[in-house]
């Protein structure tokens, strides 16, 4: 496998990563229920801080692939060290 395509597949691994929790945070949020329906009190808001928290947490981790993956391009262009 070369470096471009290793480049590609890493980019591709940071866009999984930064969605891994899309899902579960739009759930928590609970947008689409009744007002008098939403999950409420001290638990609903403390696993959404930590939803918050985790996801920025992958955001970090999707930034270090990225960059990765940049190297990587650039190693195969013959520009990196």
């Amino acid at each position: 496998m070369g470096a471009t395509e290793e480049a590609g597949k890493i980019r591709q691994l940071a866009a999984d990563v930064r969605k891994l929790l899309d899902d579960p945070v739009e759930i928590a949020a609970d947008s689409q229920a009744k007002q008098d329906e939403r999950w409420q009190g001290p638990t609903a808001e403390r696993v959404r801080g930590e939803l918050k928290i985790r996801k920025g947490k992958l955001g970090s981790m999707a930034d270090s692939l990225e960059k990765s993956a940049t190297q990587r391009g650039k190693e195969s262009e013959g520009g990196g060290n």
